[in-house]
């Protein structure tokens, strides 16, 4: 359970971090806001990973989840997709309280 919060931390930061990047022009005076989507900030920061990732679901015959599932999710802004994986590992690795039952 851990291990769930510190992912919920670091992809909190990650998505902290690129909500940074994507408001810093409208904060030096542009007004138009731009989103940028989390496959762009991939193949702009690790490209070759992106291509190694996509050609590994290709060879393993499982193209269909890189087209149907993988790429939607990473055409989502990376604050987003940062901020759900976020929500969602941070609700798994939640504390659990202990509740006690009494049967009279």
């Amino acid at each position: 359970m851990a291990v769930l919060r510190f992912l919920s931390a670091l992809f909190f930061l990650i998505a902290l971090v690129a909500l940074a990047a994507d408001a810093t022009p409208l904060l030096a005076g542009e007004f138009n806001i731009h989103m940028t989507p989390a496959y762009q900030r991939w193949s702009e920061i690790a490209p070759a990973v992106l291509a190694s990732a996509e050609k590994s679901l290709a060879s393993n015959k499982l193209e269909w989840l890189w087209g149907s599932v993988i790429l939607p999710l990473l055409s989502l802004p990376a604050f987003a997709l940062f901020g759900g994986l976020a929500l969602l590992s941070g609700y798994a690795g939640r504390r659990r309280r202990e509740i006690k039952v009494f049967v009279n």
